[in-house]
């Protein structure tokens, strides 16, 4: 018995193992309709730019949180890594303006 428990638990770790290891191209994030759409230079960057860019409008709360390091705080007065994707926000956290650091 104790065999068997053991081996449906080993199983069972590995599933979930692989399910959270699953790549990135079956994450298909989306940009939400009230957000500007993406600027040529996103589109024209690869699905996983595309992708970041609209988890970014998704999430400004969380990428607010992360310092950026790119340097551009005295140039641009940036203050978090936000400020390197998302130039302008309007009503309800619609974004209004891209910013094309992020692409760097």
């Amino acid at each position: 018995m104790k065999k068997l428990l053991s081996l449906l638990f080993l199983c069972t770790a590995i599933a979930l193992l692989l399910a959270a290891c699953s790549s990135a191209k079956d994450m298909n994030v989306t940009l939400d309709k009230k957000h500007e759409p993406f600027p040529d230079y996103v589109l024209n960057s690869s699905d996983l730019v595309q992708e970041t860019y609209a988890m970014v409008s998704n999430y400004p709360e969380v990428v607010a949180g992360v310092p950026c390091y790119c340097g551009c705080f005295a140039s641009d007065g940036h203050k978090s890594n936000l400020d390197c994707f998302i130039d302008q926000f309007g009503e309800g956290n619609a974004v209004q303006q891209w910013d094309s650091m992020g692409i760097a």
